[in-house]
This record gives structure tokens, sequence and C-alpha cells, in this order.
């Protein structure tokens, strides 16, 4: 009989001890990051009446006969399932879509939790809002991170100053539009001839030959004659000239070397003059007293593709330069540097060359002089007391293709700059927003995963610690090793489910109550024993 009553009372303690964790889950219902925990019993001891006999002689066996000596706590286990996620307009409420844990420090050991309200204190470090333990994680070396590194509190120092930092590369990348022709159109207006007495007018016409920059020209008299050397008139006087990327004559080859004249009627004593051709530095050809000059001619240049970019010096003033792509040749572009309050002291021009596939094949560097530069480095005499600017120009990432050309370029120096503002993203980078247009990394959140994390020992301040059934805390990045990602502006929620947790409750008072009932029960019956004597 005593058995029950104490059966009862073990039942009353761990639902009694159920009903605490009940009510602590009900309790931080609100509680941001909090996991709820669940209790489970388990049979203890039995008292054995009989114990088992194996069947034998053709008679059966027989079952152990036992009795229950009442009910213990089985287990109190914190359940890990994620809570509900509720964005929030602070850029340091954080939160882990994922299993992991962000990791603080209250200097001697890492405690690990979900709750990812952090804020800055007054040095700028990251702490937990609620406890004001230094977030954990990487900080970042002039905007590098190197997560193999031992771990160290975080920190967002808003008005933090970077200096100038000098440009020593520009990367040039994009498409170079290989349906450019790269050549020189060329027209010419009608032009007058005269000696004075005799008066005939010249047109001259030019047509491509197919040739880069090459054209025949055909002049023909609207009135006079063009005679040829054995005195007989004809209709034209042709030949073929080539320009240079400039657009230069460099060649002037007549069809007929044979002396050609131009008259200003049929008659012989018109005579104007004789047609002199050649690539005189100010005229093409002359005829007597008259010339035709390069001025009379229309030109229009080949398209240019022109890219501007924003270099540093060591003082941290901006000067710009600018780069000129030209066609010159099939799969031959020119590049031309131009630098408006930048003194160019070395490697001012070159040619590109580009394979059949589109690829860059060969780069030249050549100084103003044409002579060949002793590097690729673009140099630069600075006004001012900066240091000579040394850049190193990157052309590898230039393709030609028949799509239309699309030129970007980046180069490596930024001039001084305050820190104004931050984002963190999916993986925890911590990037400052400098005023000089600059974004670089300061710093990036560790994130801690365990084999069993419904084994770490719970911790005042939504935190939990590591324990020998956890395992050891595997640290890394977020979004890599099975750790979830960070959600910036988002807090995660508790996961306690109150409807769940109503339930328990009611079951667990009707438990109670049964319980209760079994000692009650048993003393009545005890009574009864007693009442015996009677």
């Amino acid at each position: 009989m005593m058995r029950s009553l104490f059966s009862g009372v073990t039942g009353l303690r761990t639902h009694q001890t159920k009903m605490d964790v009940i009510g602590n889950n009900i309790a931080n219902v609100n509680t941001v990051g909090y996991k709820g925990s669940r209790v489970t019993f388990q049979e203890v001891l039995t008292q054995t009446l009989r114990g088992p006999s194996a069947p034998q002689g053709g008679r059966g066996g027989i079952n152990p006969m036992q009795v229950g000596l009442g009910v213990g706590l089985g287990s109190v286990e914190a359940i890990h399932s994620p809570g509900n996620l509720q964005g929030t307009n602070n850029t340091l409420d954080l939160a882990l879509e994922g299993d992991g844990f962000f990791i603080v420090s209250d200097g001697t050991k890492n405690y690990f939790t979900r709750a990812g309200a952090f804020t800055l204190e007054e040095g700028g470090w990251l702490v937990a809002g609620n406890n004001g333990m230094p977030v954990m994680g990487w900080r970042a070396a002039h905007g590098k991170i190197d997560t193999n590194r031992n771990l160290q509190p975080l920190q967002i120092n808003k008005g933090e100053v970077i200096e100038p930092i000098a440009t020593s590369e520009i990367v040039y990348q994009g498409n170079l539009d290989s349906r450019v022709t790269g050549k020189f159109e060329l027209r010419a207006n009608p032009w007058t001839v005269t000696d004075g007495t005799n008066t005939a007018r010249l047109n001259m016409a030019l047509e491509p030959t197919g040739n880069f920059n090459e054209f025949r020209y055909v002049i023909s008299a609207t009135s006079g004659r063009i005679v040829d050397s054995t005195g007989t008139m004809v209709e034209k006087y042709t030949g073929t000239i080539k320009l240079d990327q400039d657009g230069t004559v460099v060649e002037n080859t007549p069809d007929d070397l044979g002396a050609f004249s131009v008259w200003g009627s049929d008659d012989p004593s018109s005579v104007i003059g004789q047609i002199s051709s050649g690539i005189n530095p100010a005229n093409l050809f002359s005829i007597g007293t008259s010339q035709l000059a390069y001025a009379d001619f229309s030109f229009s240049p080949p398209e240019e593709a022109v890219t501007a970019v924003q270099v540093v010096d060591s003082l941290g003033a901006e000067h710009e330069v600018i780069l000129k792509f030209r066609k010159v040749d099939n799969n031959t572009w020119t590049w031309e540097i131009d630098s408006p309050n930048l003194e160019s002291l070395a490697a001012t021009h070159g040619e590109i060359v580009f394979t059949s596939m589109g690829n860059v094949q060969n780069i030249s560097y050549k100084n103003a002089d044409g002579s060949d530069a002793a590097s690729s480095a673009l140099r630069f005499g600075v006004p001012g007391s900066a240091d000579v600017l040394v850049i190193e120009p990157d052309f590898n990432r230039i393709n030609q293709f028949a799509q239309a050309t699309d030129l970007k370029r980046d180069q490596n120096g930024y001039k001084m700059g305050t820190l104004e503002n931050y984002l963190i993203d999916s993986n925890g980078v911590i990037t400052g927003i400098y005023s000089n247009g600059l974004n670089r990394a300061l710093g990036q959140l560790a994130v801690a995963n365990f084999a069993n994390p419904s084994g770490l020992l719970r911790a005042p301040g939504t935190l939990f610690e590591e324990s020998s059934n956890s395992g050891s805390a595997q640290i890394g990045q977020a979004n890599t090793g099975g750790r979830g990602s960070i959600k910036p502006s988002t807090l995660e929620m508790s996961n306690v489910d109150l409807s769940q947790e109503f339930t328990e409750m009611i079951v667990t008072q009707r438990g109670f109550q049964a319980n209760s009932r079994i000692i009650t029960t048993s003393d009545e019956m005890l009574q009864e024993i007693v009442n015996l004597r009677r």
C-alpha cells in the first residue's frame, strides 16, 4: 500500500517540474531568440515480485511479475526549432535563417546566442544589447578579411578617417566593336584653276579601294579639258592615295606617270598648267599657280572609343585620365592616354592586337616620342608636392566582338574619406560606406554550429554554453558548413507555441490531479485497514 503513496508523490513532483518548465516557456513567449524547453518522463525503479521462467516439460513459460515505484524526469531539453522572423528598421538587428549561433564573449569564454539584438557602444564596439558582451568575428585589415585568424570583438567606428591611397592600377574591361571600320571618309569639293586668262572647273571624287584607309581618286573636268602627254583629250586623271591613322596622306600614286595638262578649252593655246601631284605638306595637287590643298577636303574621322577615369595622387587629389581607342587595321587598335592636368612622362600610347577570336594577342607601349617604353607603367608628373604617379594599366580584359562598344574601368586609388554608414550582408560581412565613395569591409560576424545543439547549457541572458555533450563549436562563416544565412534588420522571435503550451498545461494539471488522487485514495485504503480493529 505504501508503494502507491510514494508513486503518487513522484507523480506530483515530476508534474510540478513540468509545470515549472511550461511557465518559463510562457513567460518568455516574447523573448528575442528564446528557445523553449520540453519535459519528458520515465519510469523509475520497479520491484520484482516474481522472476520469469522458461518453458519446460510441456509447460509454458512464466512472465515476470513487477510493480513500478513511480515516475521520474527523463529529460528537460531545449527545442532548437527556428522562431518566426520579425523585420525591424535597425541595421544591427540580425537573425540567423538556418542553423547556427552568434558568438559573444565576456573576455574569458565564448557564449552562443540566437538573440541578434545588437547595438554599438561608445567606442564603436558591436555588443549584445541585453548584456553588453562584445560580438565576435574577424576584423578586416585594409578591407581584407582573414577568417583563419582568431576571433576578435567587432568594431564599427563611425567617423573613422581613412588616408588617401594613390592609384597604382587601372583595369579596363569591356568590348571594342569589331564592326567599326576605323577608316576615314573623304570628299573634295569642286575647285577652279586659272592662269588669269583661261579657266577650268575640276571635280575630284574619292572611292575606298577595300584596303585600309586607301582611296581611288578621279579628277574630271566639268568645264575645260584634261589632256595627256600625247595631246589627247581624256575624261579623267586617276590614281591612289593612302592615309595614316591621323588622316595625313602618306602615299599618292598616279595611274599614269606621264605629263597631264589642263586646258581652259579645246584650243591648245588655252593651257592653264600641268598637273603636279605628290604629298606636299600643304597641297596634294598643283595645276599651274592653282593648288588643291588639304583644307579643301572634308574629313570624317573614324569612330573613337573614349573612356575616362578619375585617379588619385599621393595627396588625395583627383585627376582625370582619358583613354582613346582608335581602330587602325583589322584586329588592331591604337590606345592613347590624355591627362589634361597631368604631365605624361612615359608609356603614353601604343597598340592592342586582337586574335581572330576577339581576345587580346599583343599589347605595345610607346613613349610620347614614339620610342618603346621601358615598361608598361604610365608615369605622370603631378602638380604640387605629390609624388610621381605610377599607374599600371590592364588591357587584358578587353575583347573585340561584333557588338556595340562598351568599356568599363576601375582604379584602386581613393582620396581621404570618413566612415558615414555601414551595411551587413547575408554572409555577415560588415561593409563601411565612406564619404569618398569607397565601400570596403570592416569585419565579418562569426557563426558557430554544434553537432548536438540540445546538449548546450543554458546561461543567463538567452545564452548557451558549450558542454561535453554538445560537441565542440564549429566556427566559421555564415552560409558555409551547414551554417545558416544572416538576415539584417530582422530579429528571431521566441519559438514558444502558446497553443501547444496551454495544451500541455491542461495535460499537466490533469496529471497532477490524478497523482494527488492516488495519494488520497491510498490514504482512504489505509484508513479502512486501521478501522478493521473496531
